[in-house]
């Protein structure tokens, strides 16, 4: 019998159930990534360890549960170009948009100073904080991450302006206006707030570096939850000391983890978390990747084409 590993580590019974009547047929067996015997399964759901990507003989198909899949597309690990490869783009945007807003509010208010000061037991009051109200809003990068967080703070009345890779024929609702890649000096150049959601690509590498964050408003904010390689770090706590990045919120960072002796963390205008804006710890997400896995399942019983596939040149 055809088999399939599912490593993804939030598989209830429910959910494993929903996959198995969606593959009549095949033995739906739960295992762990770096488990020898996923090398005799014909579809994995979740992940398998670089290690063994290399003695794959049956694989026909990888799903992941996460989006971006620059980890299995290093040249070391030298993906089989036979596989078909697809991931779970999709299905964080809710989660990682609220991260993203909740990140956004904090820097704003100063959260994190008045937290300190609650610590300290001190009722102290600190001054001017911002509003997200009549603000300008940047998203690079308008997948289903930054769409959803271009919602959210049009929606708490946010001017929002977008960016993209190629020009597209039609502008979200989630955005007032909209900006390729080539003119993303233009569309931050008076942002509020720019907030990166992009993937770990050549192209994204390095996109913020000195030259580009001084080019950025005075005093703006900068998020990121797609990958720390986005921005140089030198070149961010520079600006930082300069007081031309007014704050910054990191899920992810250059390098990651980020060494404990950095001065990045115990800065009063800076939010650090171990990427986690999309972690599986919120149960909707893990609903929606086992939703999504069990749709492409479907076609591929049925023979169907996938809705998307990972472009490995691309990287997503």
């Amino acid at each position: 019998m055809k088999k399939i590993a599912v490593t993804f580590t939030s598989t209830t019974n429910e959910r494993l159930e929903k996959i198995k009547q969606a593959a009549p047929g095949y033995e739906v067996i739960q295992m762990k990534a770096d488990d020898e015997q996923i090398l005799e399964c014909e579809i994995i759901f979740g992940s398998i360890k670089p290690a063994l990507i290399a003695k794959v003989s049956h694989l026909k198909w990888l799903h992941t549960f996460f989006a971006g899949v620059d980890s299995l597309l290093k040249p070391e690990v030298n993906f089989p170009g036979n596989v078909v490869l697809t991931n779970s783009a999709g299905t964080y945007g809710i989660g990682i948009s609220e991260y993203l807003l909740a990140t956004t509010l904090m820097l704003m208010r100063r959260n994190i100073e008045y937290a300190k000061l609650q610590f300290a037991n001190k009722w102290e009051r600190l001054g001017e904080v911002k509003s997200i109200y009549g603000s300008k809003v940047c998203v690079v990068g308008l997948g289903d991450l930054g769409d959803n967080y271009a919602k959210r703070c049009k929606a708490l009345g946010a001017t929002v302006v977008g960016v993209v890779r190629t020009a597209r024929a039609t502008m979200p609702d989630s955005v007032d206006s909209l900006y390729t890649i080539d003119q993303l000096d233009e569309a931050i150049a008076d942002a509020d707030v720019v907030a990166l959601c992009l993937p770990g690509t050549s192209e994204t590498k390095g996109l913020f570096d000195e030259a580009r964050i001084n080019k950025m408003k005075p005093g703006a904010l900068i998020l990121n939850v797609g990958r720390g390689t986005a921005i140089d770090t030198e070149a961010l706590i520079a600006a930082l000391d300069s007081g031309q990045i007014g704050g910054a919120g990191l899920d992810v960072t250059a390098p990651e983890p980020l060494p404990e002796d950095s001065c990045l963390w115990q800065r009063d205008n800076v939010v650090i978390t171990p990427h986690i804006s999309g972690n599986q710890t919120l149960e909707l997400t893990n609903d929606l990747i086992v939703d999504k896995f069990v749709t492409y399942l479907q076609d591929y019983v049925a023979g169907r084409d996938f809705e998307r596939v990972v472009n490995k040149d691309l990287g997503y």
